[in-house]
């Protein structure tokens, strides 16, 4: 149960365990998330759950649908590449507003991300929760300078929400993914853009970045027809 406060900060606090249990995958991709049995679990009324369901859908983790309510974001090929286009746009203009505008402590901290994740990829592994973390860090240090607090938010959302197709195509490849979905090795990819943010190469970063998330959304694709055929 939550603690007893506000309507709002209840809505926000509900909204934050919503956000953690779909991205741990505790609900199913296209799950109704059912508004009463939400109110017992967090012992909260109607008004804060449904509050709080509105905020996972402004973050794309929830549609809502009239009449019926609310249900976890789907995962088909067409979800996966409207999502990617979305990022696409977002975050590729927020990655060249930060390589104009950051300075040193932008250079430092990006370093320091991308140090962190290249150690979760060996220890515990690519794709371990530790792995998420640190990959969810280093793409936000990446646009964190752009000095654009709406288009940072769009960045978060869109990356929450990127990650969780990911974690979910893995799923559904296997033991923790086999085929070309398990077998890419990002660390390549992640260290170029690095290299190319640093050396203040904004096409360039770009570039790399469109095409890295382009991958991502391929490599899903192929994931799920393979699970499907």
């Amino acid at each position: 149960m939550v603690k007893k406060a506000g309507a709002e900060t209840l809505a926000g606090e509900v909204a934050e365990r919503l956000r953690a249990a779909v991205l741990a995958g505790r609900f199913h991709a296209g799950e109704w998330l059912r508004p009463a049995e939400l109110r017992a679990e967090y012992g909260v009324s109607a008004t804060v759950v449904r509050d709080a369901l509105a905020r996972l859908a402004e973050q794309n983790l929830a549609v809502r649908s009239p009449n019926r309510g609310y249900h976890v974001v789907p995962f088909g090929e067409q979800d996966v590449q409207e999502l990617v286009e979305f990022r696409i746009v977002a975050e590729t203009a927020a990655l060249r507003l930060s390589i104009e505008r950051g300075g040193l402590e932008w250079e430092g901290g990006l370093v320091a991300a991308h140090h962190r994740l290249s150690v979760a990829g060996t220890d515990p592994g690519y794709g371990s929760d530790a792995w998420f973390v640190a990959h969810g860090a280093f793409h936000l240090a990446l646009v964190s300078a752009c000095g654009n607090a709406l288009l940072l938010e769009s960045c978060r959302d869109g990356l929450a929400a990127g990650d969780l197709y990911l974690r979910w195509g893995r799923r559904a490849s296997g033991i923790e993914a086999h085929g070309a979905l398990g077998e890419r090795d990002p660390g390549p990819e992640h260290a170029a853009i690095l290299d190319a943010a640093l050396a203040r190469d904004a096409d360039r970063a770009a570039a790399l970045y469109r095409d890295h998330l382009q991958l991502t959304a391929d490599l899903l694709a192929a994931s799920r027809r393979a699970v499907t055929a």
